[in-house]
């Protein structure tokens, strides 16, 4: 705060400077620059601050979505033992973030499926983080990365199973629609994650190969998106 007065200081003696040195034209030239500056600092400010609320409120819904979430999960692939009461990785990508909001409805008919996606998104971001900072070995974790994506695609694909027909006829909405878009969304973007993975693995690291991704057999038993 000191510091504030001290630059206030020296503004007003700059100020002062000019006046005591200049005609009036100039000292209403400046008082008018002044005024219009500070309302522009206030609108700015202001719609800057409104921002980052509605952002920490996007945090604190899905945040309390998962609060409840608290006993074991016998996960094979991740070992979800224990639900974070916090997330610390989904802020990162605001992106992902509104995704997850536009999925949200999943949670009123099954409420599990759709922390469990919430959470797995939350490592994927980690992950993905962790290699581009240098925290994990793109070798070790680039696979876990991968598995990771499958797991919330499929994730993703089976929340069509759980939807309602009725819910287009109550609330003259399409689910379905929402449901399928998310999923293009979410890989087409997490193509692109992956893409800058390999470019920085590249360039950076001078690692030559990773898992090919790009070519995958088909399954009969898959839908038909599910060739990613």
């Amino acid at each position: 705060m000191i510091y504030n007065y001290y630059f206030a200081i020296l503004i007003l003696a700059l100020i002062y400077f000019l006046i005591s040195n200049k005609n009036p034209s100039i000292l209403i030239s400046i008082i008018i620059i002044i005024i219009i500056g500070s309302f522009y600092y206030t609108k700015i400010n202001t719609h800057h601050n409104e921002i980052k609320n509605k952002f920490e409120n996007k945090i604190k819904t899905i945040t309390d979505d998962i609060k409840d979430r608290t006993y074991a999960n016998n996960d094979k692939n991740f070992i979800l033992n224990i639900f974070p009461s916090k997330l610390k990785y989904i802020r990162n990508d605001p992106y992902l973030l509104d995704l997850i909001l536009n999925i949200r409805f999943i949670k009123v008919f099954d409420k599990t499926r759709y922390t469990n996606i919430v959470i797995y998104i939350e490592k994927f971001i980690k992950v993905y983080i962790y290699m581009l900072s240098n925290r994990y070995d793109i070798n070790i974790h680039f696979q876990t990365f991968i598995d990771l994506r499958k797991t919330i695609i499929t994730e993703l694909y089976s929340c069509f199973i759980i939807i309602p027909n009725k819910l287009i006829l109550i609330y003259n909405i399409n689910p379905f629609k929402e449901l399928e878009k998310s999923i293009l969304d979410f890989i087409s973007y997490s193509n692109n994650m992956i893409s800058i993975i390999q470019k920085y693995a590249s360039q950076e690291k001078k690692i030559v190969w990773l898992e090919d991704i790009k070519y995958k057999p088909f399954n009969h038993n898959n839908n038909p998106n599910e060739v990613f």
